[in-house]
């Protein structure tokens, strides 16, 4: 184990003869075994399962309860031309999951309505004014995608108003649930096998399959819908990556398939994100899990954040570019004033935890302004989290109520502290990395003091841990490497891109500033005992820690090898997770 400036790294434990037995079993390099095993895949078929994943591992959705019924209702509403209305969420995977619907019905020729949340004025999830606004408007039957498993008064509302609900989503349900016509929730089912880490669009993608299957009264989908469905990999994958769930199971099965079909989509939305993204890395022609989590995702994201998500589900359904080029226009401004208003925040709370706040001594951060935008408090709650390792609760404060998102750290579950305080608020929820909540502004004092008495740990040793894969010279650093890397894509949670270590380095020249007002800083290092040639190490917004590195300096760094493209020539370089400068 390594203290380096703010973290601790560790590596990861790998049993050697395992190793190599899977190795042999799975008939991979003995790098790969070792990744594998990191990541808990533990047996040559469960490593061919991970390494070649096949669509025909998808479990049957008929394994979800209640699916048929729901897709018998819903089939019957479209052969009895009822009013229908989906009801989503704001965030990627809400969007999604109401797109995914809505192309089914525009396969089978049926004209629905749709409506997604304002996350400003009625918020997450159903309300009673809108179950009410969505009858007198003579909707018949309702579907909630991502959403309406904790909605129990407004799904008796409905039922009062005469309205049918199907629920489709994936949040753990309350103890007290609902009581639609059908719901549709892996969290519900009693057999073990089924899969419960599916986000909202993979619980989408099952619902549209059994439709698909009850439509046609086939089990085996025609070539017509086998290629629809095939299609809605690309929104699936979308949404599952962007959610964050686990990429594992069947997850990383909708991951890998679908990001080939968002590549190749020829919808004029998703085209021009899916190459808008492709130009942070002009190298390469394949989608990965990256570009939708820091290019297209946020865009999305950003619509629902600050305006209106309706922008971000028009983009995915544009049919035409003249419609696409206005929505992304739209999108990019958006994520543009997300990404400045952010920054502004950000800013303003570490100058305030600077001034008001001993870290020797406290365990949580609890600020709040008028000022600040609530579309963007998670955000930059996760980045003082990132900065600080301490959970960080951020409130947006208007008329004496504060609304607010909160992040959390291992070891602290957010959602049971709040509960032990749950005296404080008018409403809070959430789980144990992130929670959000509403109280009186002036009780956030109190709020401050109370997840301090709760959070039971040390601050002195609230450092953060990172987890490296294993250790390597650099000399072991090449192609087949890399090819060996890549064979464990598309990465995310729960199947993280490898992180290596590499010891006693010197660095080589001089260090340079990179970027708008030197945020980045590159640099060359080599084994100075053996005299190599050096590699390039690129440290993405540490520009702050410049000063500690200098010509001939002895270091130690955490990183990822990546392929860098430059005017036809490619060679490998460093992308710098953390850096120890050594004492001369």
């Amino acid at each position: 184990m390594v203290v380096a400036k703010k973290k601790i790294w560790s590596s990861r434990e790998i049993d050697e003869a395992r190793c190599s037995d899977l190795s042999r079993e799975a008939s991979c390099s003995p790098q790969v075994a070792a990744l594998l095993l990191s990541r808990g895949i533990d047996s040559g078929e469960k490593a061919q399962r991970f390494l070649h994943p096949r669509l025909v591992h998808l479990l049957d959705p008929e394994v979800l309860p209640e699916i048929d019924k729901a897709a018998e209702r819903i089939n019957g509403a479209i052969a009895q031309n009822e009013s229908i209305c989906i009801f989503g969420d704001y965030d990627v995977d809400g969007v999604t999951s109401t797109c995914l619907l809505l192309n089914f019905f525009q396969q089978v020729g049926k004209e629905v309505a749709y409506r997604l949340p304002d996350r400003f004025k009625g918020g997450y999830g159903l309300n009673c004014d809108v179950i009410r606004e969505l009858a007198s408007d003579g909707v018949q039957l309702l579907i909630t995608v991502d959403n309406g498993s904790s909605s129990q008064a407004e799904i008796a509302l409905a039922a009062e108003l005469g309205m049918d609900v199907v629920i489709c989503d994936h949040h753990q349900p309350s103890k007290d649930l609902p009581n639609p016509i059908a719901h549709v929730n892996p969290w519900l089912a009693e057999d073990e096998s089924v899969f419960k880490d599916l986000a909202g669009v993979g619980v989408t993608y099952k619902l549209v399959w059994a439709l698909c299957r009850c439509f046609t009264r086939q089990k085996k989908l025609s070539e017509e819908f086998s290629n629809f469905m095939r299609e809605c990999l690309g929104l699936a994958a979308l949404g599952t990556i962007a959610d964050v769930v686990p990429l594992h199971g069947e997850n990383r099965i909708l991951a890998k398939f679908g990001l080939q079909k968002l590549r190749e989509s020829r919808k004029p939305g998703i085209s021009k994100l899916v190459n808008a993204a492709l130009k942070r890395d002009a190298s390469r022609d394949h989608l990965t899990s990256d570009d939708v989590g820091f290019s297209i995702g946020p865009k999305i994201n950003a619509a629902g954040r600050l305006s209106k998500a309706d922008y971000a589900l028009r983009l995915l359904m544009a049919e035409d570019n003249d419609q696409a080029d206005e929505l992304i226009q739209v999108l990019d401004r958006e994520n543009n004033k997300r990404k400045k208003i952010g920054a502004e925040i950000f800013e303003d709370v570490c100058n305030r935890i600077e001034t008001a706040y001993d870290l020797d001594k406290e365990k949580v951060i609890v600020l709040g302004d008028e000022a600040w935008h609530s579309g963007v408090l998670g955000i930059v709650a996760s980045r003082v989290v990132e900065k600080y390792y301490r959970p960080a609760f951020l409130f947006s404060i208007e008329k004496g109520i504060a609304k607010g998102s909160a992040r959390s750290i291992k070891g602290v579950a957010m959602c049971d502290a709040l509960t032990e305080c749950g005296d404080l608020f008018e409403r809070f929820g959430g789980h144990a990395m992130a929670a959000g909540g509403t109280l009186q502004a002036e009780k956030l004092d109190d709020l401050r003091a109370a997840l301090n008495e709760i959070i039971d740990l040390d601050p002195s040793g609230m450092v953060p841990e990172v987890e490296f894969d294993c250790q390597l010279e650099l000399e072991e650093i090449d192609n087949a490497l890399l090819s060996d890397i890549a064979r464990l894509e598309p990465f995310g949670a729960g199947n993280s891109e490898p992180l290596f270590a590499t010891m006693d380095l010197e660095i080589v020249g001089s260090p340079k500033l990179m970027g708008k007002d030197g945020r980045h800083i590159s640099f060359h290092v080599r084994k100075k005992a053996r005299g190599k040639a050096a590699l390039r190490a690129v440290a993405f917004f540490m520009g702050d820690r410049c000063e500690e590195i200098s010509r001939g300096n002895r270091i130690s760094l955490l990183y990822r090898p990546r392929i860098n493209s430059w005017r036809g020539k490619s060679k490998i370089e460093l992308h710098i997770k953390d850096l120890l400068v050594h004492e001369s």
